[in-house]
């Protein structure tokens, strides 16, 4: 009797790994959209029989087994970092290619009608009204650099503000990581508690790599420790190492430092953060820099022409623009002389190149023909060559960024099919499994029934 017993109990176990596994199944089933979930599988292992008079003690349920591919998850938080920052660095782009406004209604448009002004003065170099047009175009063009110059610097300053916005949702999710290694830390690896705790930290390391390019060491209790930049510890354990921002000393630009204090800045070279810092840092300050040797070139080269001609008392000309002190911060300080601009300083726009003949236009057609006169890059450029240059350097790094940010992210969905492959839930494969399980229980359900029915008639011979 005591062997029927011990079969009813195998039995009885046997009912339970069953259930167990449609249970496994449906938990899979029920999960195959879910982000981040990895397919699971029942664990089952064969219990050994208590003596020779028996086959077997039935099967014993050992937890959940998650189905991962650590090689694919590394690759794509390494794919998905490179296409945050392309990513980042074309939406920053964008902006800037809108500030610098449609072909010959920007800067370009300005040059061409500052210049247009000097050759309408050079065929009437005695009008007062072709005077006060150069003026007004003058202080036209001045504001377009100005103007132009406040553009960058916006799209510069929304770069730095993304820029503290990622380092905050960076250090949010290391708190969560490391709280998240804490609870692994404390639950069996293959409960399904254990296996909930592992596809969570395994989604917040993928959110982080979108924002910062991540290196990771996993955890025997499936945790991970996590490192930024040159080795910058950001999670060990349960602990986060928060990194700070630090205004820049002479821009107020945020500046990225370590929890020890170090500046890390320069070592956030990928992620949506290194993308925001290359644009903020390189990008942009390139393109200040271009508009900046045009405006000096621009208030340089009138100026010289302008003093080396007479206006209209026959007085040496003045300069027409405010001298910049140099090429740096020559667009933002472009400006019209404000002697030009007071009442009668029409008069002292300079046309004549001869102080004894007030109506020669020599001055005004040099001016004119400035348009045309290669005086950047080495003499190699016109003034509207060096704009085009300009807004040329800025369409090529933004397309470049969006060609790399749509071939990186074929790499990803290369990378994510491969993990799909291996984590991902079939729904086929778990129709199957659903079926299998499903005639298992039967089966042992009859098996009991059968052991059931065997202690009865047992019990009914011996009387009991």
């Amino acid at each position: 009797m005591s062997g029927l017993f011990g079969m009813l109990g195998a039995a009885a176990r046997a009912l339970d790994a069953q259930r167990f596994g449609l249970d496994v199944t449906g938990q899979n089933i029920a999960n195959v959209n879910t982000t981040g979930y990895a397919r699971r599988r029942p664990l089952l292992s064969e219990i050994p029989p208590p003596d020779r008079t028996m086959a077997g003690g039935g099967v014993r349920i050992d937890g959940i087994a998650q189905a991962r591919d650590r090689f694919a998850d590394r690759r794509l938080w390494t794919e998905l970092s490179g296409e945050q920052r392309e990513a980042a660095v074309a939406d920053m782009l964008a902006r800037v290619e809108v500030a610098l406004g449609r072909p010959g209604a920007s800067i370009d448009g300005g040059l061409g009608e500052f210049f247009d002004a000097f050759a309408r003065l050079a065929d009437e170099p005695t009008s007062a009204t072709a005077r006060q047009e150069v003026i007004l175009q003058g202080q036209s063009l001045a504001a377009a650099f100005r103007d132009m110059t406040a553009r960058l610097t916006a799209a510069q300053r929304d770069a730095d503000l993304r820029v503290a916005g990622a380092v905050d949702q960076i250090n949010e999710l290391a708190a969560r990581i490391a709280s998240l290694n804490t609870a692994l830390g404390n639950a069996s690896p293959t409960s399904g508690e254990g296996l909930h705790l592992r596809d969570e930290v395994r989604t917040a390391v993928e959110e982080l790599s979108r924002l910062v390019a991540v290196e990771v060491i996993e955890r025997p209790d499936g945790g991970f420790d996590v490192a930024v930049g040159s080795g910058r510890a950001l999670v060990i354990g349960g602990a986060a190492w928060p990194l700070a921002i630090e205004p820049r000393s002479g821009t107020g630009l945020a500046d990225v430092v370590a929890h020890d204090g170090t500046l890390i800045t320069g070592e956030l070279g990928s992620g949506q953060l290194g993308g925001l810092i290359h644009t903020r840092d390189v990008l942009i300050p390139s393109y200040q820099a271009a508009l900046d040797e045009l405006a000096y070139s621009v208030a340089t080269e009138v100026n010289a022409l302008h003093t080396a001609g007479y206006d209209a008392a026959g007085a040496a000309g003045q300069a027409f623009f405010v001298p910049p002190s140099g090429v740096s911060g020559a667009a933002g300080a472009l400006a019209v002389n404000p002697a030009l601009l007071a009442t009668g300083g029409e008069a002292l726009v300079a046309a004549s190149g001869d102080p004894a003949v007030p109506a020669d236009n020599a001055t005004a057609r040099a001016l004119a023909a400035l348009r045309d006169s290669r005086v950047l890059s080495g003499g190699t450029a016109t003034m509207t060559d060096a704009w085009s240059r300009l807004v040329y350097a800025v369409g090529r790094d933004a397309q470049a960024s969006r060609e790399a940010a749509r071939t990186r992210g074929e790499i990803v969905q290369q990378v994510r099919t491969l993990q799909d492959s291996v984590s991902g839930v079939s729904l086929d494969e778990e129709a199957a499994n659903l079926l299998r399980f499903q005639r298992a229980y039967e089966a042992n359900a009859r098996y009991f029934r059968a052991i059931d029915d065997a202690l009865t008639t047992l019990m009914q011979m011996v009387g009991v």
